[in-house]
Formats: structure tokens, sequence, C-alpha cells
């Protein structure tokens, strides 16, 4: 079973990753939970909601993952390997977006980046099971911050005490929490690429460019479509709307709200950015292909004069110089060839001259 359970007094932490049909038929006997909770779960049904039951509250929330070279692989995933410098600048860089203070973040787990190049953001959906002794959370293993808070619970009896000692509600915060503010370092992410294209197009690597503008506008929308109703979830949460979910908790559930209208906040403005860099992009590449038309016009237009001369000597025709009326030879053998040859060269000077004036080129 993909199921694992670490258990604190009384109250029990239920994490299963990727459930099929042997985890869904356990958790509806020994849970009791609405079998068509579950079977959206599994069929990908589900939109963000939440839904109070009488013996426990679901939770259903979509958060961003990264996708590359086929593989599903988080952006956020932790690496041992990652260096001191790397970590500092990640607690600065979310210190200074959430406006918080570094020591704050001392217990935020470190997420590395890898590669910026062709990476899509894809949908991992959670639903968390909220009960009075327990919480179920049911996730695709690739949202790294409940795998850390899970493993955390695992380790130590004051990891124990920290995350389950206050009840199931305050461990589905901390839970949502980690997960909202984990979306931070993926935005960042998109903002790196975006930068990454401006400079590509000031360098003019357009061909480059132009692959990673669709991939970075496709993964903020997709971003955004998963951040909007989520809001409306916790604005209701923060006015105090569920009975089971709120009390003294309404203050915690205004702080993710908060970071929520944040994260909303930055992709518009990364939405904005992108779509300027779009259009400026499009407006480079009209203007590169009008300078290559106008370059092209005007080289046919420079070959008229020599077409016009060589079609008319190509004719069965009487014409000056030609076979029938006898070559000239007053420049020697090469006469004929010499006059046509001037002949086509000589209006190419004043359209030059024009174009020039008429500023052409």
């Amino acid at each position: 079973m993909n199921a694992q359970t670490v258990n604190f007094n009384k109250f029990s932490f239920v994490d299963v990753t990727n459930p099929h049909e042997l985890e869904i038929k356990d958790l509806k006997k020994n849970f009791g939970f609405n079998s068509l909770d579950l079977e959206d779960y599994i069929h990908r049904t589900q939109v963000p909601k939440i839904q109070e039951y009488p013996n426990y509250t679901l939770i259903v929330l979509d958060f961003p993952f990264f996708k590359q070279n086929g593989n599903g692989v988080n952006s956020n995933a932790t690496n041992g390997n990652g260096n001191g410098n790397n970590e500092k600048g990640y607690r600065h860089s979310i210190a200074q977006l959430l406006n918080i203070p570094h020591a704050a973040l001392s217990s935020l787990p470190i997420f590395h980046f890898t590669s910026v190049s062709a990476r899509r953001i894809l949908t991992s959906h959670v639903n968390l099971f909220i009960g009075k002794e327990y919480i179920v959370v049911l996730h695709e293993g690739v949202l790294t911050p409940i795998n850390h808070i899970f493993s955390q619970c695992q380790k130590t009896l004051h990891n124990r005490d920290y995350f389950m000692g206050q009840g199931s509600v305050f461990l589905a915060y901390k839970i949502i929490d980690a997960l909202v503010d984990n979306c931070f370092p993926i935005i960042n992410e998109l903002i790196v690429m975006i930068e990454k294209i401006d400079q590509e197009l000031e360098n003019k690597r357009t061909k480059t460019a132009l692959e990673e503008i669709s991939i970075t506008r496709r993964n903020l929308v997709f971003f955004h479509t998963m951040i909007k109703p989520i809001l409306p979830l916790f604005k209701h949460l923060e006015a105090g709307e569920y009975r089971t979910l709120n009390g003294n908790m309404t203050s915690y559930w205004s702080n993710v709200h908060d970071h929520l209208k944040k994260i909303g906040h930055r992709l518009e403005d990364s939405k904005e950015l992108i779509e300027g860099i779009s259009e400026s992009n499009e407006f480079l590449l009209r203007s590169r292909t009008n300078e290559i038309m106008t370059v092209l016009t005007i080289l046919f237009t420079l070959t008229v004069p020599a077409t016009v001369i060589g079609t008319f000597y190509g004719m069965n025709v009487f014409l000056p110089g030609g076979i029938q009326t006898g070559s000239w030879n007053f420049f020697g053998p090469y006469t004929m060839f010499i006059l046509v040859i001037l002949g086509a060269i000589l209006p190419v000077l004043p359209m030059l001259w024009y174009f020039k004036y008429r500023r052409w080129f």
C-alpha cells in the first residue's frame, strides 16, 4: 500500500501517495469517507472546494509543479548536494518576497532549481480529510512540502509535538501554508525565464526566445488558473464561514490568503510583462521580415535593366550589333558584350540614388 501513518497521542497523520483501488477501499472502510469524493480524486474530476461533513471536513486544492524532459520533476525538489550559498540566497529571496525576518524561515525546507529551459507547469491535486483525531492527505507525491512535513513528523517527538500537537486543523494549516509558500520559488523561476527571454531578444536571438515565450506564457496562464479558484476559498476562511476550520485559526487562514493574493498579483504582473515582451518579439520579427523583403525587392529591381536588355537580344529580331546586322568591333571582338554590360549597369546608378533619396534602404 502507498499509505503511511504517524501517530502522536491519539492523533493520526495519514499520508497516502498515488492511491489506487486498494487504498480507496481501505480509507472508505476505516474512516467512512464519501465514496464520491474518493472516486473524484481517482478520476481527477475535482475542483478546489471546502466541503463539511458531520465527521470530517474535506479540502480540495490544486498546486503547480514542473515537468521537464518527459518526467514529472518538481522544480523544488530537495537536493542534499546544494551548497550553503544557494540556501542562503533562497531564504533571502523568500524573505524579501514575504517581507518577513530571515530567522522565521529557519525551518523552511530548501529547494534547489535545475535548468529553466522548456519546463512546463502541471497540476497536482491534494485532498485533505480533516477529522477530529486524524488528518488524511491524498496527493501524487510530487509536492515536496507534504513529503517534508511527514518525514519531519516521522523523525522526532519534538517535530510531532510541533506539527501534530495542536490538532488536525493546525496541521492542515501547516501543510497548506507550506504548499502556498512553495509557489514563490516557481514564480521566481518564471521571472528568471522572462529575464532570460528579454536578454535573448536584446541579443537578437529570436529563434531561441520564440519557444521560450510560448512556454512561459502557457505556464503563467496555467499557474493563474490554479490560483484563481483557490482565492475565494481562503477569503471565506478568513471571514470565518467554516465552523470546523475557523475558531482561533482564522488569523492563520488570513495569512495564507495574503500569500495567495501576493502570488496572484505577481502572476498578473508577470503575464503583462511576458505579453509585452511577446509583442516586442513579434514586432522585431516583422521588422526583420520587412528588411529582408526590402533588400530582395531592391535587388530584383536593379536586375530589371539587365533582364530587359538580355531579353531583347535573345529574340530573333534585327537589333544594332546583333548577329543579323553584324557585330560591332570598335572595342574589339567583345564590343557588343561590353555594351550590353554597360547598358545593364548604367541605369542601376540612378536607381540606387533614387532609392537612397527616398530612404528605402
